[in-house]
């Protein structure tokens, strides 16, 4: 069973999701859940990924997720290829660029996320 969370806890919770916002604008430069939610799918999978998986992944409409895609290419932390498997589909992969952010990302993040409940 979970401990029950008081309102200073509540208010910490806030203050770091805040800084984990802040970092991801700063390393991405992105606010939006979207773009964070493959990032992180991508680097939860080998850092590569059918289109078809993130789109089923993402449970956002494809025009939504081309958005999404089309920006973090122009950032460069992603680049569409050729499925190796599959001639007709398009995979998406992290770039080396993109790995590194990750890292950084993963770095900065490191304290945000540990919340002690007492």
């Amino acid at each position: 069973m979970a401990e029950k969370i008081d309102s200073i806890h509540i208010s910490e919770i806030a203050k770091r999701r805040r800084s984990l916002i802040e970092v991801e604008q700063t390393i991405f430069k992105s606010r939006t859940h979207t773009s964070i939610e493959i990032l992180i799918f991508l680097a939860e999978n080998d850092f590569k990924a059918k289109l078809s998986a993130i789109y089923e992944y993402t449970q956002a409409t494809d025009a939504s997720v081309r958005q999404h895609l089309r920006a973090l290419e122009k950032l460069k932390l992603i680049a569409q290829v050729q499925d190796t498997t599959d001639g007709r589909a398009k995979s998406i992969q992290m770039t080396e660029f993109g790995k590194k952010q990750m890292a950084a990302y993963a770095t900065a993040i490191a304290d945000i996320i540990s919340i002690p409940t007492k």
